[in-house]
């Protein structure tokens, strides 16, 4: 990538993600209501595992920083392989520090992101965008990815959101063929 590297996070990264949780609490604020406690936070950063039931293959927690500012951590990735089913990547967390927001670093980062799940084998990719967040609607959509279905989660707090499940394929696929393939974007699935 030229504006950044990206690698996996470990646990030496801590004290840089807790930095990272600290300057850019806004999508935590918006997802529960409150502020993120930072030390939980890493620790779900590093740890947390898409349910067994999605019977994925592999995760990566990963950290971008970028040339002009190494030693801060600009964007944290977190994505999973063949999520649902083979061949599926699934990006559960993409979020770009905020003072680097509308500079276009988040499209080349997710440009690079793409290619690089699609050289893993990867040939569709889903996500969900919180209603209500029309920046991140708008940025995914500009990316190609098209809505699939509604969903609502509950974050840990116990706030509720409606959610909007998002899906690109990397090669022609319909609509009806992908909903088939992962029948829990379908809007007749519970």
């Amino acid at each position: 990538m030229a504006a950044a590297d990206v690698w996996t996070a470990t646990q030496s990264d801590g004290p840089a993600l807790a930095m990272f949780c600290q300057l850019n609490p806004e999508y935590d604020l918006f997802l529960t209501g409150e502020m993120p406690k930072v030390a939980l936070w890493v620790e779900e950063f590093l740890t947390s595992q898409p349910p067994a039931l999605f019977h994925w293959t592999q995760t990566h927690k990963l950290i971008a920083r970028t040339h002009q500012h190494p030693d801060t951590i600009a964007a944290v990735l977190d994505v999973t392989e063949d999520m649902i089913a083979p061949g599926v990547g699934h990006i559960s967390l993409f979020q770009v520090a905020t003072a680097l927001q509308g500079s276009g670093f988040a499209h080349v980062l997710y440009q690079a992101l793409e290619d690089w799940l699609a050289s893993r084998g990867m040939d569709v990719l889903r996500l969900g965008v919180l209603e209500g967040n029309p920046r991140g609607m708008a940025f995914w959509t500009r990316q190609g990815y098209l809505k699939t279905r509604e969903r609502v989660g509950t974050a840990p707090s116990g706030k509720t959101h409606q959610s909007y499940v998002m899906y690109k394929p990397l090669k022609p696929l319909t609509l009806d063929a992908y909903r088939q393939r992962v029948p829990r974007d379908d809007p007749k699935s519970p």
